[in-house]
């Protein structure tokens, strides 16, 4: 059998040199990862130098005003204590450049509390530059086609600390279904969280696919200081590579609780897919048709989801319009 073994381990390291690779002994491999983890670590108490309590978010959105417009409204309509908001939108032509002023006139009131700021040069370039104006102990990253369903008080996050437990806005004990990889599947084990009684507590990777998470763009509450550190050390073009990179640290997070309500207070509408770097499943509804609804003055009307109970993180939901206020 040793022998056996030997034979297999050399086997694999002559196609590992084939390919390019290296054969890591589990050991080993669990060095190099905690060698990291503890360099990362410095590298976020340095950082974390300067920043205040308090959260922000940073809205990602490319040729979708309007579902940008209705995630905004959703989110003054549906969040107690807002926080600010920096929304990078990048536009593919000057319709929709033109759409996307339109709705940051539609919220100059806001204009204190929301900035639009357009892409230049590069998703990264321009993430970089907003993540170092951000003077908050706390982030969270929400994408264009995300809409608020319930009630949320933001200062419910204000006494979790990023660095034990990583909150959700998305996540509850109703999830059935990964709309993204086409599964059922179970949540995990949940328990009454000790940092507020409205909060659930449950382990992050105990079960797969969403739930094996942390780093999602889609309304978890990180550590600025964690994320300004991962995104220097990342290479990355556009969103969705992004939380790729994100992702390969999914060590870091292994050992920190998921914190959730009993019910999710966004859900993810998966009209359409507006890049070419991941073939994400998707509804078929063309940016052009909803900017075409957009320059007639209308809006997504979602308020038949107020209070629904979403069984997946995304849902394709039939379309309805209102015309905007």
């Amino acid at each position: 059998m040793r022998r056996f073994r030997f034979l297999i381990v050399n086997l694999l390291r002559r196609f590992a040199r084939i390919f390019g690779a290296v054969l890591l002994s589990k050991q080993v491999h669990e060095q190099i990862l905690s060698q990291r983890a503890r360099a990362v670590e410095e590298l976020v108490q340095q950082e974390s130098l300067g920043l205040r309590q308090g959260v922000v978010g940073v809205v990602l959105s490319k040729d979708r005003a309007l579902q940008l417009y209705t995630l905004l409204h959703s989110y003054f309509k549906h969040v107690e204590n807002p926080v600010s908001l920096f929304v990078i939108y990048q536009a593919s032509n000057a319709a929709h450049a033109a759409a996307y002023q339109d709705v940051e006139a539609a919220y100059s009131e806001h204009s204190t509390s929301i900035k639009f700021i357009p892409e230049n040069n590069s998703f990264r370039t321009s993430l970089q530059a907003i993540l170092e104006k951000i003077d908050t102990s706390r982030i969270f990253f929400l994408v264009d086609d995300i809409v608020f369903i319930r009630p949320v008080d933001l200062n419910d996050i204000s006494a979790i600390d990023p660095k034990s437990a990583i909150f959700s806005l998305r996540h509850s004990p109703h999830l059935r279904r990964s709309y993204t990889a086409n599964v059922k599947q179970l949540p995990p084990k949940f328990s009454p969280s000790k940092i507020n009684s409205a909060l659930l507590e449950f382990k992050w990777f105990e079960q797969g696919n969403e739930w094996s998470d942390p780093w999602s763009l889609d309304g978890q509450v990180l550590s600025t200081a964690e994320i300004r550190v991962l995104t220097r050390l990342s290479d990355f073009k556009a969103p969705n590579t992004y939380e790729a990179a994100l992702k390969s640290f999914n060590d870091i997070a292994r050992n920190r609780a998921g914190i959730c309500y009993a019910e999710s207070k966004i859900l993810n509408l998966p009209l359409n897919r507006v890049q070419n770097e991941v073939r994400n499943l998707s509804g078929h509804v063309s940016p052009e048709f909803l900017l075409a609804q957009w320059n007639n003055g209308m809006m997504l009307d979602t308020s038949a989801l107020d209070a629904y109970i979403p069984l997946a993180p995304h849902e394709e939901h039939a379309l309805s319009f209102k015309r905007r206020v």
